[in-house]
């Protein structure tokens, strides 16, 4: 990987210290959705740009463990732009939350059809994940990781071939998510591949109605060390934002004083995302369909007892593999006549044919989307571990160290929550101009009626406020078998 980066940097030298043909004389600024920065040839460019999004969220639910709240969702700023006329770049930031770098990547265009992209940015893989914040359809997307993989750091060559019917995207990521997740690099020398294809097969035909087919085929691969804290143990977020499908139930202590630990934690060998998609845009008119898998390959639970992080036993206590599968459809329409658009970045929204501030109405846009989410029942089998106690064979001989795991017990699992889940979301959304959008959502989810007997393989209950900072902690996690949120958001943009 090193040696692939350092060979890559090697031979953008040149590029990076050639100088542009066309002397660099004057600068302009000027305001165009964006605050601009430009040289007279537009060789050299920086876009000041920034958003906010404000949201108010009201649950009901046969057991509800969601707050209801009011939440700065995204606070950003963001800087792009471009050099010498074939670099551009783009360096963001969360300011909400826990702030952290989201993009941070450069792109070299050498030919429309080969282009490379260094840094950290969205790794290719889904139009609704790849979609702009400020351009998404509903409120929430349909899921979340680990069915999406986020932002992940590393390097992708992509392009356009035969005018733009063609879009190819190949990468190598860390895998791991984000500098935050692990700001010294990667937790480990293995990497993620990632591919994605984007065929308009008719685009260079006149006929308008077969146009707008879009095909989509991606996936990403790599082998894996344990759970990683963006992908795994975060859970399985719903399309509610603070309820979960499920969260993963490995990694739990069972004891500790400090320096000795009784606890149980997982091996992972690796994990397959497979993505298909088929959109039909016509006028005002959008129809969405998108299938997704996420695999997981031997997932090993170790019950492991620890002097500081010296492992004094270790042994294999459940082992399983198996997939997490979603399907989502939209219908999309406008009813002031905009059209909506797809790229290779994802979707965008259609720019407003009569803003409010010009005596129009705006654009609005009514949406509907259902999703079905399946996990297979043999990652949620519960297993019983109880704490090692000071004569366990599995401590070594003579040990008479502390052992704060005794008399305890936890009951651990590959995942816990419902393995089967609907979703409906109805939305409305009114884009006054170009820079103001406000987004109304009802999000239904459903789990159906299971044996729900205890033994947590098919319980199918949903995890409410699992996602949440919910204070009551009687309430926090609570299962429940349906959940509904009205979700409003206010978008601006800077």
């Amino acid at each position: 990987m090193k040696r692939s980066l350092t060979a890559i940097a090697v031979a953008l030298i040149p590029l990076l210290l050639a100088q542009p043909a066309e002397a660099q004389t004057g600068l302009r600024a000027y305001y165009k959705d964006d605050f601009i920065l430009e040289t007279a040839n537009k060789a050299f460019q920086l876009k000041i740009r920034g958003n906010v999004h404000l949201d108010t969220r009201l649950y009901q639910g046969e057991e509800r463990g969601a707050p209801h709240s009011f939440d700065i969702r995204r606070a950003r700023m963001d800087l792009q732009g471009r050099l010498f006329g074939y670099l551009t770049y783009r360096v963001q930031s969360e300011l909400a939350g826990k702030p952290y770098v989201r993009n941070a990547w450069i792109d070299v265009r050498l030919f429309s059809w080969l282009r490379l992209r260094l840094g950290q940015m969205k790794v290719p893989f889904s139009s609704s994940w790849l979609t702009l914040d400020n351009n998404v359809n509903f409120v929430e997307r349909g899921t979340s990781g680990p069915m999406y993989p986020f932002f992940d750091r590393g390097f992708k060559v992509w392009g356009e071939l035969w005018k733009g019917t063609l879009i190819y995207n190949l990468g190598i990521y860390t895998g791991a998510g984000v500098d935050i997740d692990n700001s010294g690099g990667d937790q480990d020398d293995f990497k993620d591949l990632a591919a994605r294809l984007v065929i308009q097969p008719f685009r260079l035909l006149r006929c308008r109605a077969l146009r707008g087919i879009y095909l989509v085929a991606q996936s990403t691969w790599g082998y894996m060390s344990k759970p990683t804290t963006r992908y795994e143990t975060g859970g399985l977020r719903s399309a509610n934002y603070e309820t979960a499908i499920w969260r993963w139930r490995t990694e739990q202590t069972i004891g500790t004083d400090g320096r000795v630990t009784d606890r149980v934690s997982a091996g992972v060998k690796d994990r397959l995302r497979l993505g298909a998609e088929l959109h039909y845009l016509v006028g005002p008119v959008t129809l969405s369909a998108e299938y997704l898998e996420t695999r997981y390959r031997e997932v090993s639970l170790y019950h492991e007892h620890l002097v500081g992080s010296a492992a004094q036993a270790r042994e294999l206590v459940h082992y399983g593999s198996g997939v997490i599968r979603s399907l989502s459809v939209f219908a999309s329409v406008y009813v002031t006549g905009e059209h909506k658009r797809l790229t290779n970045g994802g979707w965008k929204t259609a720019k407003v044919k009569k803003p409010v501030s010009e005596g129009g109405p705006g654009a609005w846009e009514v949406l509907l989307r259902y999703s079905w989410t399946t996990t297979d029942k043999r990652l949620f089998k519960r297993v019983p571990v109880a704490g090692y106690g000071p004569a366990s064979p599995a401590l070594p001989p003579g040990y008479t160290g502390a052992t704060p795991g005794t008399l305890n017990s936890v009951g651990v699992s590959i995942v816990e929550g419902a393995h089967n889940v609907h979703e409906f979301t109805l939305g409305v959304v009114w884009t006054v101009n170009n820079m103001f959008r406000i987004q109304l959502n009802n999000v239904l989810l459903w789990a159906p009626p299971s044996d729900r007997d205890g033994d947590g393989v098919n319980d199918n209950l949903l995890v409410s406020g699992a996602k949440s900072n919910q204070a009551d902690l009687s309430k926090k996690n609570r299962k429940t078998r349906w959940e509904n949120a009205v979700m409003l958001r206010v978008i601006f943009k800077l």
